[in-house]
């Protein structure tokens, strides 16, 4: 290294230094060698987000972002407003209403604060140590769950479960999880059912499907068949067993009314990292005051351009994320509970499913809760589930089904509550990292959530999926750009109780 140091100086970049070793190698004429060397350049700068304060039409202020250019001289971020975001359309209109026409929604709060309960099992409080899952561990917990699963259908349908791969002449009675026989995509003739190691010795079975008059299958569905098996290679399936219901919520709630609002990341255009969407969503809370505010990441999206490209200049990502984190923090009501989580896009995140709950040292305020991916939240009686995965995108695509034209959506969404898990899909989309052990652990619940909440890049929706009141509330900063409202008044039967709304923002 002397020598090199010598030669070439000690300040001399080792990029350069190999450049002109490969010169050596090729002739003068070379294009390579008498093309223009790039030149180094150090990373742009990113505009700090600054709060001040703008007037509303009420003569209030409200705090919304503003930007400040560290190094424009370097900074090739455009951080300034989003032209996509500005030239939006409909603006507060609603595009998707629940229950509306039977109750007279009331939009802002009405409570001095809330109580909110984290579960104890379908939540994951403290960080872990993943990417050491041996093979045997993920095997065990998949073979788990089938035997969980069958031996609850079992004593729901009264019957006795049977080894799949054994011929019966006879009708029987058979359980295992649907998978495809080959790489591609599951279809009708590429179904097969595999079997659990104590009652099938994890053997596998096709499954033919021409003699069911419905069903609804996808790659990792735990399913209960009826029909013959005459060779012990064929499953000729004739009916698919009802899963077993999920017990009602042993909540209570009251009858003073709850209004909650929330939206999924990301929060900022695509052209800009300026946080526009984020920061219009917060003025309307401050005008609203509603008794909860539900924030799903990602904040700091790994497939926004920007951050792709590591244009974030003197911040750091984590430094990103937190500024969006206080800035929601310090400008929410103090009657307004914020409940966030994160997302497996989030840059700062550790990317794995089960995902720990969201480091946030700032953030020590008693109306603020950081929860896990997933998570089993009640509030004041209601319990709301959520996850920030896309599972309903991902089942949409390997889902397959007969006859068509039924409720898809309700059909995706009725998929968790069956299985009873928030990502029943297996294998998982390649953006999804399970650890299956603790999967396990803290992705399955046992009583029916009032509320679900699936987020999607699938249109926005509310509906009433096995009384539980299951919405999608699209992208705050993508697509349409919504989020959602909702209402709860009384303690009669949740779908009754319940006004939603979906609104461009």
């Amino acid at each position: 290294s002397s020598g090199i140091n010598a030669e070439y100086g000690a300040t001399t970049h080792i990029g350069e230094l190999f450049d002109d070793i490969l010169d050596a190698y090729l002739p003068e004429s070379s294009p390579v060698r008498t093309a223009q060397k790039r030149p180094l350049q150090s990373p742009s700068s990113f505009r700090v987000p600054k709060v001040s304060k703008t007037p509303t039409r009420g003569g209030n202020s409200v705090s919304r972002i503003k930007t400040e250019n560290v190094s424009s001289s370097l900074s090739p971020v455009n951080a300034s407003p989003s032209q996509s975001y500005s030239q939006r359309k409909g603006a507060g209109d609603v595009v998707c209403t629940f229950n509306e026409g039977g109750l007279t929604p009331d939009w802002k709060g009405s409570r001095a604060g809330v109580k909110v309960t984290v579960s104890d099992t379908v939540s994951v409080k403290q960080p872990y140590q993943y990417m050491f899952q041996k093979l045997s561990s993920k095997a065990e917990a998949l073979d788990e769950h089938v035997d969980i699963m069958g031996s609850m259908l079992a004593q729901f349908h009264s019957t006795e479960l049977e080894n799949c791969a054994v011929p019966a002449q006879g009708e029987c009675r058979v359980v295992g999880r649907i998978c495809c026989d080959s790489q591609g995509k599951m279809n009708s003739s590429s179904v097969m059912l595999e079997g659990s190691l104590a009652l099938c010795n994890g053997k596998s079975v096709a499954v033919d499907l021409r003699m069911l008059e419905r069903y609804a299958l996808f790659p990792g569905q735990v399913v209960a068949l009826e029909g013959t098996n005459p060779t012990g290679r064929r499953f000729m399936a004739t009916r698919v067993l009802e899963p077993v219901p999920l017990k009602p919520s042993a909540s209570q709630r009251g009858e003073q009314p709850l209004t909650i609002f929330g939206a999924c990341g990301p929060y900022t255009s695509l052209d800009s990292l300026s946080y526009e969407p984020l920061s219009d969503l917060i003025a309307k809370v401050q005008e609203e005051a509603p008794d909860v505010l539900l924030l799903l990441g990602p904040f700091v999206d790994v497939k926004h351009p920007l951050i792709e490209k590591c244009d974030v200049g003197s911040m750091t990502l984590e430094e990103l994320y937190n500024s969006q984190i206080k800035y929601v923090v310090d400008n929410v009501p103090p009657t307004t509970h914020v409940i966030i989580a994160p997302s497996q896009r989030d840059a700062n995140c550790n990317a794995v499913y089960p995902q720990p709950a969201p480091a946030a040292p700032h953030v020590s305020r008693d109306n603020v809760t950081l929860c896990s991916d997933p998570c089993l939240v009640e509030v004041e009686g209601v319990s709301i589930a959520l996850t920030s995965s896309d599972i309903l995108f991902h089942l949409s695509s390997e889902e397959i089904s007969h006859p068509p034209g039924s409720d898809r959506m309700g059909r995706l969404a009725g998929h968790l509550l069956h299985q009873r898990n928030f990502y029943p899909l297996h294998p998982p989309a390649e953006e999804i990292n399970i650890d299956y052990p603790y999967f396990n652990k803290h992705c399955f619940f046992d009583t029916k959530p009032d509320i679900l909440l699936l987020p999607s890049d699938l249109r926005y929706f509310v509906k009433n999926v096995q009384d539980t009141v299951v919405i999608n509330p699209g992208k705050l900063a993508k697509g349409s750009g919504t989020y959602f409202r909702l209402n709860v008044r009384g303690s009669g039967k949740i779908t009754d109780s319940v006004v939603a709304n979906v609104v461009k923002i």
